[in-house]
């Protein structure tokens, strides 16, 4: 029996973030965390959104990464 996980869409909103260039290392935190699927980023919005299997990380995990990479995150909205 396969145990089915559910893919969320969580929005965040991403503080100091000015440039497209300072997305980058918090996209490539984001990509190798397990269970993250997929990333997208709008930096004019201050905006990240991520696909993630919740069976595998939580939004707090998701935040800690963004914190690593150096920046704060806010949730906006689980999808």
């Amino acid at each position: 029996m396969t145990e089915r996980n559910e893919i969320k869409r969580l929005r965040l909103r991403v503080v100091g973030v000015s440039c497209s260039s300072c997305i980058i290392p918090v996209r490539g935190a984001l990509e190798k965390t397990e269970g993250v699927k997929w990333v997208g980023a709008n930096v004019m919005l201050d905006l990240i959104l991520v696909d993630y299997d919740q069976g595998f990380v939580g939004v707090d995990r998701i935040i800690a990464a963004v914190k690593k990479a150096g920046y704060s995150a806010v949730p906006t909205a689980t999808l």
